[in-house]
């Protein structure tokens, strides 16, 4: 095969099979199948980029006219709507040709939606066979499913193997339509909202480069590519130009001269770091001509006129193959690290997310041993709650003033204590005041949030002078109810009634306090429970099982806050207190002092004198009201502690762990236990695409493993040459060797192996562009600097394409790529 010449017009051949044989070893060849492999394993549906060329253009732009010269398929290319979904494009060298198609579902399908479109498969024997309109049609057919939608997320992807293929992945997409077309899809989106939506979707990809294809036939600022590429990629860091119909422009016009200025790569704001590349396309008056008169028609245009004066290596379907090939390899050994780590990172998240749905609870065995590792947490969990010992981060607080529902043992002393507090100061009717005091009202101090609750749940209690009470209601009683016998003998029953009319709030408070408590124990439960399962196996847990349980509690405590209040509403004060007479006594005594201020000889003429005055009803009704209040402060202590004693902690709390044991567990019917402990729907679809994801992103991982391992495998069988030319491999050593070892190579000897190997790997490698192969016969190093100093200033295509390909002779090697790989497959 001839080289391009110097003065850049073609020989007979253009960069053919032998430089794309030297582009693309078997390894490399490898790396591409690799990343094909994780896309088609589904790794780019679990939002993993992966590197890709996507070809972009206003509809109508020469696209598919394109692609088919690089593929030599023919790409259906009549005026008016085209392809409507993403097709990609996998080419591979081979010995025999096979054609090969399938569809990639959107990652948005459901599972059963995907199973049906992972059914299509068409495959063709020869290229001659293949018939891309019906294809098209038939994938469109398939993708649609009923819908109105014209335009589809799904991917056709197209395997073609044959003897003079380059490996190369491309993806094809809608060409940019300004016009209506008459139909919406599903949400209401017109075609070109549809078709931009899913173009910018691939070019917003940080590891997609950007094909975007130019027609010459339209003035520049009209074609929308322009407007996307600036959105997506402002600096032009990873888009490639190319140019099409060419032809169509008057040779010497001011249209012809801009373009060639752009594909100069000297036009501003499109001048892109990978610069601009020329073809010509098939017209439709040359649409029946063969590849070789394709390739002939486009070889002698190129060589004339203006066109000319551009590089080879920017002109022609054949060096666009080789430049394409370059460039993908390069941007993949680039994103290569970034890729490892994505999935590494991404199987780590899913096994967590798989982790938090627990183990799957398919049989009955299973399903018995979730509930009862369940119900042995909770156990656990509540001996703290009950001691007050809140050690496990269940317990622990948002900040130092919030509630917590799981501090149950604190819920309760403070409720027990806001219920102390209400009982004293609001459990009795009336508030007697001694005549001497003053019957002002006191307000009582709340020193908590349930006191504050509390209080404001009750009525504060009625205030009375003892006179005006032993006259309304002790001496009203006691004309009411005169027994047999002396008058002056106090008469129980109404000690009796006085205590009860007292007293008669005390159920109303006590029965609002075990409803507080009591809905304290469900909020624990509630919480303790959830913290433990899922949401469906709780629900039905706390409606098969715990609110049954916890109803049985509560009515326990209603039947013993009854009980407790039988000896105050229905018998006679009755107390075995050795201390009460003596209260009854001092009581008396400092009444009488009250009463008699002056001491000595004159008190003891005023008492007999005073107590004539007083009738026996007074004297009575003052004995009655001593009594009853002596005895009111021995009841309300005992019924307060009893509350909190007998009803709150026998009743409700001291077997408040049994409600869920793993006991329990053992003896449920298979019935119950399918309706507790059965995975929901929900949380069963959830895990199988969690599986799924997993599956992907270790299909994806072994690939890069395997990659790995034989791209090891490779260099390990490559000797280590020691010959003449030992002198210049130290050199360009010298020139690529780094500051630090590289990862996983600490060994010196290690790190001199892989730089002989990747120096002699060099020789296998990417023929670079024509004009810099004066400058080869120097060290790498010095043929660099002399090339960039060479070049005009400004010209930063050329400039770019020179990077590129001196990094691809530099870096894109068997030993480079290799360890790499291995690297990273090792940090996964």
């Amino acid at each position: 095969m001839d080289p391009i010449t110097d003065s850049g017009s073609f020989s007979d051949h253009s960069i053919g099979p032998e430089s794309l044989e030297r582009l693309q070893s078997s390894q490399q060849v490898a790396l591409l199948d690799a990343v094909d492999r994780l896309r088609s394993q589904g790794v780019g549906n679990h939002d993993i980029s992966l590197p890709q060329l996507i070809v972009c253009g206003d509809q109508s732009s020469g696209k598919s006219s394109v692609l088919e010269g690089l593929t030599r398929l023919r790409f259906p290319t009549k005026d008016g709507l085209c392809t409507t979904f993403a097709t990609e494009l996998i080419l591979r060298k081979a010995t025999d040709s096979s054609i090969t198609c399938a569809i990639i579902p959107s990652k948005n399908r459901s599972e059963p939606q995907k199973r049906e479109l992972a059914k299509f498969r068409r495959t063709f024997q020869t290229r001659q066979a293949f018939d891309f309109q019906s294809l098209l049609n038939e994938a469109k057919d398939t993708m649609r499913f009923g819908s109105r939608s014209v335009f589809l997320e799904d991917t056709l992807q197209i395997r073609y193997t044959g003897p003079e293929l380059p490996s190369l992945t491309i993806v094809d997409l809608p060409g940019l339509i300004q016009s209506e077309i008459g139909v919406e899809d599903d949400n209401g989106r017109s075609g070109p909202d549809k078709v931009k939506s899913l173009v910018q979707a691939y070019m917003r990809d940080e590891k997609s480069i950007i094909l975007a294809v130019v027609s010459a036939r339209a003035d520049l600022e009209l074609q929308n590519i322009f407007e996307l590429v600036k959105k997506v990629d402002p600096h032009g860091h990873r888009t490639l130009g190319i140019i099409t119909k060419p032809d169509t422009l008057d040779p010497g016009s001011d249209s012809e001269a801009r373009f060639m200025k752009l594909a100069t790569n000297q036009l501003h704001p499109w001048d892109w770091d990978l610069g601009w590349h020329v073809v010509k396309n098939r017209s439709f008056r040359t649409r029946e001509q063969t590849d070789t008169e394709r390739d002939e028609s486009e070889r002698e245009f190129l060589s004339e006129g203006t066109w000319q004066a551009l590089p080879r290596s920017d002109v022609g379907i054949d060096a666009l193959r080789s430049k394409l090939s370059m460039v993908l390899l390069s941007h993949i050994r680039k994103e290569l690290p970034s890729l490892i780590s994505n999935i590494r990172d991404a199987v780590r998240a899913a096994e967590v997310e798989l982790k938090q749905l627990g183990d799957p609870r398919k049989g009955k065995v299973e399903k018995q041993l979730y509930l009862s590792s369940k119900a042995e947490r909770f156990q656990l969990l509540t001996k703290e709650a009950m001691e007050g010992s809140y050690g496990d981060p269940f317990f622990d607080l948002e900040s130092t003033d919030a509630p917590s529902s799981a501090r149950l043992r604190t819920e309760i002393q403070n409720l027990n204590i806001a219920f102390a507090h209400i009982m004293y100061f609001r459990g009795h009717t009336w508030e007697i005041i001694e005549n001497q005091q003053s019957v002002e009202k006191t307000a009582s101090v709340s020193v908590s949030e349930a006191m504050q609750k509390y209080s404001a749940s009750s009525k504060e209690p009625i205030r009375v002078s003892r006179s005006q009470f032993l006259e309304h209601e002790v001496g009203t009683r006691i004309r009411q109810s005169r027994p047999e016998g002396l008058t002056a003998i106090v008469n129980p029953r109404i000690v009796g009634e006085i205590f009860r009319g007292q007293s008669k709030h005390w159920k109303a408070l006590a029965q609002q306090h075990l409803e507080r408590v009591f809905q304290a124990v469900r909020e624990y439960v509630d919480a303790s429970l959830q913290s433990l399962m899922d949401a469906h196996t709780f629900n039905k847990l706390i409606l098969e099982h715990v609110d049954e349980e916890l109803e049985k509690k509560w009515v326990r405590l209603e039947e013993k806050l009854l009980e407790l209040l039988v000896p105050y509403q229905k018998h006679a004060p009755i107390t075995y207190d050795l201390t009460f007479m003596v209260e009854i006594q001092e009581m008396r005594a400092r009444r009488k002092a009250a009463t008699f201020p002056f001491a000595g000889r004159d008190r003891k003429q005023e008492e007999p004198q005073q107590l004539l005055l007083e009738s026996m009803d007074d004297f009575t009704s003052s004995e009655i009201l001593d009594l009853m209040q002596t005895y009111y402060k021995r009841a309300l202590s005992v019924f307060i502690n009893n509350v909190a004693v007998l009803a709150i902690e026998s009743c409700l709390l001291a077997d408040l762990a049994t409600i869920f044991t793993p006991t329990l567990i053992l003896h449920m019917d298979e019935e119950q236990l399918n309706a507790i402990a059965s995975e929901p729907q929900d949380v069963r679809i959830e895990r199988a695409d969690i599986e799924k994801k997993l599956e992907d992103l270790r299909a994806g991982k072994r690939t890069l493993d395997v990659h790995a391992s034989e791209a090891g495998a490779a260099l390990r069988k490559l000797p280590r040459r020691r010959n003449s030319r030992s002198e210049a491999s130290k050199i360009q050593r010298s020139a690529i060797r780094p500051q630090t070892p590289p990862h996983g190579l600490e060994d010196e000897s290690d790190s001199e192996e892989v730089e002989e190997l990747a120096v002699r790997f060099r020789e296998l490698d990417v023929t670079p562009p024509p004009r810099y192969s004066e400058t080869r016969r120097q060290s790498p190093s010095a043929a660099r600097h002399s090339y960039l100093s060479s070049m005009k200033k400004g010209d930063r295509k050329n400039r770019g394409l020179f990077v590129a390909s001196h990094d691809a002779d530099s870096n894109l090697h068997l030993g480079e790529d290799a360890r790499l790989v291995r690297v990273g497959a090792e940090e996964i």
